[in-house]
This record gives structure tokens, C-alpha cells and sequence, in this order.
């Protein structure tokens, strides 16, 4: 029978030493070799595959936080109070919107390609990040332990064994609690995706700032719903026809804000009925139907800076906002008008002090899940079209679900 990679945590294992001993404590359901392990580019990712192939995309960074201070307990990033995190939660749901039919799977290695200079010491609960990383997004990660801590974990080494201990308590939670990550981001900034790095680093600058984008395909455009999505990006879409255009169009007109970067005479979005309402340094806004089109003068050469404007343009609609944490990433998941599941996952030092997340829209009751512990209610105030709860100590992962 072949390994489920949809369903179970599986173990790289590339040593002739055993490690029967660190299935059952690891949480792990199947331990391959490499050589049962087929690795593939983003590029390949649509390639067919055997019935039972354990295959996976050798992408991702190692992940983690980096910052120039460090401030009670959590990463913070001096001046510009902001960290560095590098995550892949992005990856898999971009590699979900291009290729449906295949589960988003994880197959990076910790080496240069991921981030991991030659000769790094790699902290051993970093690959229980790595595996909530990919888990909390609804895709999983082939855990690929570096060869000291294979070598630590065999030797018995106690913060070795320490670690792993715990990285099997959160992959048992991660198996129980798996239907809270299969539900879809917010939708009120919906990003276009394809193939290449343009759309890619939009959508991972945008999940980076818990903009909770939804990452659809651009060649499967869905109908217009500007009270769902109220913010369509098309920015990096290299692949455009005529219908394309019009069937995109149509969500501006609808009442959504449409967001480009194809420039000159003549773009796509250049129709007649489009009105001048505003004009920047970068960028120009036009009326269009019930809704606008917000065409940049020339493509986007920083995501970070194109990201934060489209956080803007959701105004008081922002999915989900969380305060004095730069190292933690949230995305939520409305269920219809009257419940959402909102996750965070901290890339950093765990904070010592609650933690403050806005959570639009209006609910009553909050529940708190996490690894760590047993669930527990959190008080929830209204705070405009908002609902803040404080999440205390937050350690890895938190899951909040609103009712």
C-alpha cells in the first residue's frame, strides 16, 4: 500500500542507522529512504504520476524567524518593528490553485537551496515548524531532519529526544485537528496566480503580512461576488486574452476593486467606461461599473511595498490584523456570516505577554486549540465590524474558532 501523503506525516530518512525507536514518539505513520521519494520543481509539478508514488516539489525555504533585536521573548526587527519570516504556507496553497487534482506536498531539504548555508546549526525544533508550517496551510512536508540531529536522535541525546517528543505531540494534534486547515482563506483579497515567480512572491509577500489572501488560478477566473471578494489582484499575469480580460472586468463592474500592473496604451483593462477618479505617482485609479480598477504605471518590482497597498484598498474589510508579533503569520477562514477559523502560526521565539488579533466580523464566542494544551474560551469584544480576542503565550500554533 502506498504512503498517503495527503493524510499522514512521513519521515526522510536518510541514514543506514535505524530509527524504529523515533516512529511512535515522532508521530510519524511511514519512514521512506530518499530513493522512494520523487522530487520535483514547481515547474514538473503538473507532471503525471504512478498510482501509490510518494511524490513531492523540492521548494520551500527552511523556515523560521530573523530579526536585529530581540524584545520580551519574541522576535522584533528594530527600528522598522518588523521581522524577516521565512514560511511556505503561500507555496501550498499556490500550488493547490494551479494543481487541484495533486496534494500540495513539501519536499525541501535543509541545504542551500533552502536557506541552510553548509556547516549551519539548525535548531532541532525547527522541523516541528516546518511540519506545522505546511499543515496549518492544509498541505504537508516530507520531514527531512538534518544529519546532526539524525546523528543527536540516535545517539539518544536528551534535547534531541526532548524535541522530537514534542514535535510528535504537535503532528498527533495536527492529524486530529486537520479539517480546520482544508477550509479557504478569507477571499477578500483574491490573488490570480500562474505558473512562475511573478505571481509566487505577490501571493507570499501577501500571506507574509496575514493579508489571508485566496490563491485561485488564473486560467479558472470564478464568477464576480464583490461582497466576497472584494479585491481581485491580477498583478504579474503575463498569460491574458481578450476573454480573459472581459471575464475579469466583470468583477469591477460587479462592485469589486481590480488590481493590475499591465501597463501601457494598450492593456488589457483599457475599455471604454473606465473613468479617471484618482491618479498617484504609481499608479492610477479608475471608476468602473459599481466597482474600480487600480492599474500601477509600471509592474510591480517590490511585492512587499505592492502588498502592503493591497492591504490598504481592504480598508475596514481586513480579514484578520495582529499586533506586536512580526514573527507570527494568521489567515482565517470565514464559515459563512456567523462562524471562522483564524490561524496563527509563530515563526519566532514564543511571546510572553497576550497577544491582541482583530478578526472582522461580529462573534460571540471564541475557542482556543492549540498543541500545548487543552482547548479553553477566549472573551471576545466587539470592536467595530471587528471581533479582538487575546491570544495568551502564544507558543507554535494557535487555532481560534469564532462563533
Amino acid at each position: 500500500m502506498g504512503v498517503d501523503l495527503s493524510e499522514q506525516v512521513v519521515l526522510r530518512w536518510d541514514s543506514a542507522s535505524s530509527c524504529a525507536a523515533l516512529v511512535e514518539t515522532g508521530g510519524i505513520d511511514a519512514v521512506l529512504p530518499a530513493a522512494a521519494i520523487r522530487l520535483l520543481t514547481i515547474e514538473e509539478a503538473g507532471r503525471g504520476v504512478a498510482p501509490g508514488e510518494a511524490v513531492a516539489i523540492k521548494a520551500g525555504v527552511w523556515p523560521g524567524a530573523h530579526a536585529m533585536a530581540r524584545g520580551g521573548g519574541a522576535f522584533v526587527a528594530g527600528a522598522t518593528s518588523r521581522a524577516w519570516v521565512d514560511a511556505n504556507g503561500y507555496l501550498i496553497t499556490y500550488l493547490r490553485a494551479l494543481y487541484p487534482e495533486r496534494p500540495p506536498v513539501l519536499g525541501y531539504l535543509p541545504d542551500p537551496a533552502a536557506g541552510i548555508a553548509a556547516e549551519q546549526v539548525i535548531a532541532y525544533d525547527s522541523l516541528e515548524l516546518a511540519l506545522v508550517d505546511a499543515w496549518s496551510a492544509g498541505g504537508n512536508y516530507i520531514l527531512a531532519p538534518d544529519a546532526a540531529y539524525r546523528n543527536a536522535l540516535v545517539a539518544g541525546q536528551e534535547t534531541a529526544l526532548a524535541a522530537w517528543k514534542r514535535m510528535g505531540r504537535t503532528a498527533r494534534w495536527l492529524k486530529q485537528h486537520r479539517s480546520l486547515f482544508l477550509r479557504p482563506p478569507a477571499g477578500t483579497i483574491t490573488v490570480l496566480v500562474e505558473p512562475g515567480e511573478a505571481t509566487a512572491e505577490i501571493a507570499n509577500l501577501l500571506y507574509r503580512h496575514s493579508a489571508s489572501p485566496e490563491l485561485i488560478s488564473a486560467a479558472r477566473l470564478p464568477a464576480p461576488d464583490p461582497s466576497r471578494r472584494a479585491i481581485v489582484v491580477a498583478a504579474g499575469i503575463r498569460s491574458v486574452s481578450a476573454a480573459w480580460g472581459r471575464a475579469l472586468l466583470a468583477h469591477a463592474r460587479a462592485g469589486a476593486t481590480v488590481v493590475t500592473d499591465s501597463c501601457g496604451e494598450k492593456a488589457w483593462w483599457r475599455v471604454r467606461g473606465l473613468n479617471l477618479a484618482r491618479q498617484f505617482e504609481d499608479r492610477e485609479v479608475y471608476t468602473f461599473g459599481s466597482g474600480r480598477v487600480v492599474a500601477y504605471i509600471e509592474e510591480v518590482a517590490d511585492p512587499g511595498e505592492f502588498a502592503l497597498d493591497v492591504i490598504d484598498l481592504a480598508a475596514g474589510r481586513r480579514p484578520v490584523r495582529i499586533w506586536d508579533m512580526s514573527a507570527a503569520i494568521a489567515v482565517v477562514s470565514p464559515d459563512g456570516a456567523r462562524s471562522a477559523t483564524l490561524r496563527v502560526v509563530n515563526y519566532g521565539s514564543a511571546a510572553r505577554s497576550e497577544i491582541m488579533v482583530h478578526v472582522h466580523g461580529v462573534f460571540n464566542s471564541a475557542k482556543l486549540s492549540r498543541p500545548e494544551g487543552e482547548p479553553v474560551s477566549l472573551r471576545t469584544y466587539r470592536r467595530g465590524p471587528d471581533t479582538e480576542v487575546m491570544l495568551p503565550a502564544l507558543s507554535r500554533l494557535a487555532v481560534v474558532e469564532f462563533s
